[in-house]
């Protein structure tokens, strides 16, 4: 069972910001998925720790969704992760996700900043 995002009681931040994730996100970012051409699949089930998940993972579909930076996600550094600049942003060309949202869900966002401000900027395993 997935934890509730906005439980503490119900999983660590990291297992919170995970399922949130699936939740929000996963139903395009998925191998099947319409974003699937990205590399960037954020199902519940998928390894944390690769690339693939967004970690150090490089733009390849973002176009000016990247905001110029370098990574989806830069361990110990959500100022500098695209991802955070995507779901922070209304703008149509860059808001994630890109359909029915017209703001941005500061709650949400704020747990993702949380999870990846804890990873461990040498690459080592985040925190779950």
């Amino acid at each position: 069972m997935l934890p509730q995002w906005d439980d503490p009681q119900s999983g660590s931040v990291g297992e919170r910001a995970r399922a949130y994730l699936d939740v929000n996100c996963a139903h395009c970012h998925n191998p099947a998925g319409s974003a699937s051409n990205s590399g960037l699949f954020l199902r519940w089930t998928d390894d944390p720790k690769g690339v693939n998940y967004g970690i150090g993972k490089r733009p390849t579909a973002a176009g000016r969704g990247s905001g110029g930076m370098d990574f989806a996600i830069a361990p110990g550094d959500p100022d500098h992760s695209y991802m955070i600049y995507r779901l922070e942003s209304t703008d149509p060309g860059i808001a994630m996700p890109e359909v029915g949202r017209s703001t941005v869900h500061k709650e949400g966002a704020a747990l993702l900043r949380q999870w990846i401000a804890q990873m461990p900027k040498d690459g080592q395993k985040p925190a779950s």
